[in-house]
């Protein structure tokens, strides 16, 4: 598929499939307008989020990587009545944004907000496990600690989803360490004997493996 063609598909899919709504780009100008980091997922990517935590059927999500809540509110609105997501994120400022943009979305009663690194908040989750869904947006050098905690705290058939599996093209031509530890991340997971899984071609490309075993 040429470039221009790619485009026009781009846009089609956004125009007819992943609009986003009023909410969801309150949460995206709230993000700039605070000073965040304006990486939130883009809305063929949210889009793509929603339905695979509602493809299989996932009730407990955990997600390493808050931001400002627009990942999770597409994780939540696609939970049961009695659904939750554990949504954890390190910097004290983002969590504050985003417990505002759960509350403002009427999900508040869906998500709880942990504050702290992924690698120290994690090990305190896993005597509640097992868990139906992962979503990785987070520190690139500990991708492959979330990885290993999937591994051993989703369901069978569970489902651990990342982001940013292609790294701005930087997977190919490593240089940093953010660079190789994509490179990293992505091998593990496509010879992992415990998952299932691919690269979809969507953004900077959306990671996903199904938990076989």
């Amino acid at each position: 598929m040429n470039q221009s063609l790619s485009q026009r598909c781009h846009a089609y899919v956004s125009e007819h499939f992943a609009r986003e709504d009023e909410t969801l780009r309150y949460v995206r100008q709230q993000t700039a307008a605070r000073g965040l980091p304006q990486i939130s997922l883009e809305p063929n990517e949210a889009k793509l989020l929603h339905l695979l935590v509602r493809l299989c059927g996932a009730a407990r999500v955990v997600e390493v990587g808050t931001l400002a809540g627009y990942s999770g509110i597409c994780i939540a609105r696609a939970l049961p009545d009695d659904g939750q997501l554990i949504t954890i994120e390190v910097s004290s400022l983002h969590a504050e944004v985003a417990r505002a943009h759960f509350e403002y979305a009427g999900l508040a009663d869906k998500v709880t907000v942990l504050q702290g690194a992924g690698v120290d908040v994690l090990p305190k989750l896993a005597a509640d496990a097992p868990y139906d869904f992962m979503f990785i947006d987070a520190d690139k050098g500990n991708y492959h600690n979330y990885l290993a905690w999937a591994a051993d705290h989703l369901r069978i058939g569970g489902v651990v989803m990342a982001d940013n599996a292609f790294w701005g093209g930087g997977i190919f031509d490593p240089k940093s360490d953010d660079d190789h530890a994509m490179v990293a991340f992505n091998l593990s997971l496509a010879e992992h004997p415990r998952f299932d899984s691919t690269i979809i071609e969507v953004g900077d490309g959306i990671a996903v493996g199904v938990k076989t075993c």
